[in-house]
């Protein structure tokens, strides 16, 4: 069997098959090295393996099946020789290879952590030839370099989906191969500094933002009359954002009138619940010397 020095990958026709560790490989090597007859169904192996030394396994493999009706069952043994190389993407890993450039900008570092989490959890999950050979922090944002145009593409799309903004994709050329060109394409994914569940402060009064699409984000008014409206992202950017909501103790209550402790000044304040609201839950953001009660 063929298999990588590096990380254990199966070398099969056409392509190499990823595994976490040299035993696995080997198994699945035997497994798919079995020649069963054509008549046996319910077919099972099961091997024992036990390495001699770095380049060979001795295997013993019990087979079972079913043939007619009658339960056969054989003991296999053979060892292994392993011919270790380099496959494709630990050489390209190991060479800096690159298809593509994702930048991310924001003005708010929140966001981009988020935005780099999404990414690096993107990398951690796909396959081993989806890489990044060099990322880092730069002026107003972050740099990845992506081993797939495809998959960089894919990625900041759905940056662009979930956290709001815009993508811009352009290309260099880099060489030809075979008659053709090779370009080298740039993705820059500009997120807004807002993000959904954000409260704003907004024409004197207090807004949260519940969706965010592209370059237009959904608000909703905390107090009466409750409107909703759509605006553009960037006409956002010098609003000010609220800290997070704190809770609000309620000290007594008749009906639709309240007495509250407002968790900034420590003081009861009297105040009006939304017309049949039957929440469990007050919570207060405050904004120069003003508190806003969110009912929740």
């Amino acid at each position: 069997m063929v298999c990588c020095k590096s990380c254990y990958s199966l070398k099969v026709p056409g392509t190499w098959l990823e595994f976490d560790d040299l035993e696995s490989s080997v198994s699945h090597f035997i497994e798919q090295s079995i020649e069963w007859n054509q008549d046996v169904t319910k077919i099972k192996s099961k091997s024992e393996l036990r390495q001699l030394d770095p380049h060979k396994f001795r295997a013993n493999i019990g087979c079972e099946g079913d043939y007619q009706g009658i339960n056969l069952v054989s003991e296999l043994k053979t060892e292994v020789q392993i011919k270790f190389q380099v496959c494709q993407t630990c050489s390209r890993q190991a060479g800096g290879y690159y298809e593509a450039i994702l930048q991310i900008r924001t003005k708010r570092k929140e966001i981009l952590d988020t935005a780099v989490d999404m990414v690096y959890n993107e990398l951690d999950t796909s396959s081993s030839d989806f890489f990044t050979t060099e990322a880092g922090v730069v002026r107003g944002g972050y740099d990845f370099q992506l081993s797939s145009t495809d998959k960089a593409r894919s990625v900041s799309r759905d940056l662009m989906i979930k956290l709001g903004g815009h993508v811009t994709e352009t290309n260099t050329l880099v060489g030809r191969k075979d008659g053709k060109d090779l370009l080298r394409h740039t993705f820059g994914v500009r997120l807004p500094s807002v993000s959904v569940n954000d409260y704003l402060f907004i024409d004197e009064k207090v807004w949260k933002v519940s969706r965010l699409d592209r370059r237009r984000a959904k608000l909703v008014l905390i107090s009466a009359p409750y409107t909703q409206k759509t605006v553009e992202v960037d006409g956002l950017r010098n609003s000010p954002i609220l800290d997070s909501p704190l809770d609000v103790q309620i000290v007594s209550n008749r009906d639709s009138e309240y007495l509250l402790l407002d968790p900034f000044t420590l003081q009861t304040v009297e105040a009006r619940s939304p017309k049949n609201w039957k929440g469990e839950k007050i919570e207060a953001l405050r904004y120069g010397n003003d508190t806003f009660f969110i009912w929740n």
